[in-house]
């Protein structure tokens, strides 16, 4: 509205914007809608539910952390190595965060072709995750097979799963440490249901990078409005740099028409009724 009184009225005895406001207040809304644009990650995992896969070697409590996590037994349970050998998907809702979790066959060499295959699959789960489950046994040492998880796995969404630690520990924990971070490291028994809280905290505070949104905040769930936003982010860019090189008002209020536009597709404001009402209301015009 600034822009256009000052592009249509330079006659009328008004106090126009100056470039630095300009750039000060395009900079404001510049952030804004930044932030805004950043929620299409979680946004999408609350909308699509977070990919999560449990992965270990065979018998680390793979599936009895599953069967924790969902309250259910829905995986078998046995002592034998290699029990689980396709991948059992189910959704579980963790404070509000829908999960697709997805239990994996052991990851190991073997020669048994169903194995195998399963294991795999297994791999491919451990790429695609939004958030990899890493399970580990405390009751033994850490050997080749665990090192070779940890060293695949993704640091920044990964959470490594200390089980059986109602057995003696017989792992060097602090190895653990070059490869995730300590915050990311949970103890827990799944055999005494123990530590379940402190797995659902701390996906929790990955999801929300530690601050819980509150009912008030925007956050995008859909595509096509966050390809609108990325639009307007351009444009709001372009506009900005017009206004760095001081180029005339005309092109700086192009820019901004088509960033307000893209983001009138998100909600249904026209730009036309907006803009002359803001003029007519703000600015003494014609009188």
């Amino acid at each position: 509205a600034q822009l256009e009184v000052a592009i249509d009225y330079p006659e009328e005895d008004i106090e126009f914007i100056t470039y630095k406001e300009l750039v000060n207040q395009t900079i404001d809304v510049n952030n804004q809608v930044k932030k805004l644009y950043q929620t299409a990650d979680t946004g999408k995992i609350l909308r699509e539910g977070l990919k999560t896969a449990i992965l270990g070697k065979p018998n680390v409590g793979k599936s009895s952390l599953m069967n924790l996590i969902l309250g259910e037994d829905r995986a078998i349970v046995t002592d034998i190595p290699g029990t689980t050998r396709d991948v059992i998907e189910e959704f579980v809702n963790i404070k509000g965060i829908p999960l697709k979790i997805v239990d994996t066959a052991g990851i190991r060499a073997t020669d048994d072709l169903v194995e195998k295959i399963g294991v795999e699959k297994s791999r491919e789960h451990m790429k695609l995750a939004d958030l990899a489950l890493v399970v580990l046994d405390s009751s033994r040492p850490l050997d080749q097979e665990d090192i070779q998880i940890l060293e695949n796995i993704d640091q920044a969404k990964s959470l490594v799963i200390i089980n059986k630690t109602d057995l003696a520990c017989q792992m060097d924990i602090e190895s653990l440490k070059s490869y995730v971070d300590p915050k990311n490291i949970i103890n827990i028994s799944a055999l005494k249901g123990q530590g379940i809280d402190l797995i659902h905290d701390r996906i929790e505070d990955l999801v929300f990078e530690g601050k819980i949104s509150d009912s008030s905040d925007l956050m995008i769930t859909n595509s096509r409005h966050r390809d609108a936003i990325y639009k307007a982010m351009v444009s709001i860019g372009d506009a900005i740099n017009s206004l760095n090189d001081r180029l005339p008002y005309d092109f700086i209020e192009v820019d901004l028409k088509d960033a307000w536009d893209s983001l009138g597709c998100i909600n249904g404001d026209t730009i036309e009724e907006d803009l002359l009402d803001t003029i007519f209301s703000n600015f003494c015009i014609g009188k």
